[in-house]
């Protein structure tokens, strides 16, 4: 029995099943409820996917104008107060919550570089093209 609280990482397994990091990778219909800030000009979101019968935990880094493409996802009045989060420097490393969701329809992303967090190592993918 696996006592680790954790999934295991996404990112990883594709790098060690021979996926080179500049390969571009394609996920439909996202579901957004969560954003995480891990530095001043990232947004992050983590979900569940399912390989070959196991689960597995995948990250997702926008940056830059990809930011601004991820929060065309929202109606206005979430996405104003998610600006407003963003905006104030006090909020790295937070975490936001929201009900309902949104969806972003197509995310285009590559694998980053191998990370440590504070309770595991992960390959985040960063993102690429977001399509609404």
């Amino acid at each position: 029995m696996n006592d680790d609280p954790f999934l295991p990482d996404y990112g990883l397994y594709l790098l060690k099943k021979g996926v080179r990091p500049e390969t571009r990778l394609m996920f439909f219909d996202l579901p957004i409820s969560h954003l995480t800030r891990p530095a001043l000009r990232t947004v992050s979101i983590t979900l569940s996917t399912e390989e070959a019968g196991q689960n597995y935990a995948i990250s997702f880094d926008f940056t830059g104008p990809r930011i601004d493409d991820l929060l065309e996802a929202f109606p206005e009045s979430p996405r104003e107060r998610l600006w407003r989060w963003l905006e104030n420097p006090a909020t790295v490393g937070d975490h936001l919550e929201f009900s309902p969701s949104a969806t972003v329809g197509v995310v285009e992303a590559t694998l980053g570089t191998v990370q440590q967090g504070l309770y595991e190592r992960f390959v985040p993918l960063i993102v690429q093209r977001v399509t609404v």
